[in-house]
């Protein structure tokens, strides 16, 4: 670790240094990628199978498996591929209520695009701000 620690501070040193981001636009724009990083963090304990039983249940009730803020339906745009393919988040964030007994209403059903959008910044929104937010900017269109 200690010289993957070296080899990163090389790096940074050896590049140049400037005041202004690069142009994305200018042609022959590359960057170095694909060197091997190790990461470690810390990650709350999750249970896959409450995320299963919360589709179980939604289909149990006859509605579509689709994303709560915004309907959008995997199914319906990719066929099999995506069914089922929902992501799930927990209305009060772990981080908020620390460690709980996960209940299937504490879930939401969330496309990837409006979960990315409710932890895009902090605070995160709730999935009533979003939905809010998603409606206001259908009607300004």
């Amino acid at each position: 670790m200690i010289a993957e620690a070296a080899a990163i501070r090389a790096e940074v040193l050896t590049r140049p240094a400037t005041l202004t981001a690069p142009d994305p636009d200018l042609d022959g724009a590359s960057a170095h990628e694909g060197g091997l990083l190790e990461r470690r963090h810390f990650a709350r304990e999750r249970d896959r199978k409450l995320r299963d039983l919360k589709i179980a249940s939604v289909r149990n009730t006859g509605q579509p498996i689709r994303c709560e803020v915004c309907t959008f339906d995997f199914a319906r745009t990719y066929g099999d591929r995506g069914r089922d393919y929902v992501e799930c988040h927990h209305r009060l964030p772990l981080h908020a209520s620390g460690p709980v007994t996960t209940k299937l209403a504490d879930l939401a059903l969330l496309c990837s695009n409006c979960h990315r959008m409710i932890h895009r910044r902090k605070p995160w929104l709730t999935i009533e701000q979003l939905t809010e937010l998603v409606g206001r900017r259908d009607t300004t269109s």
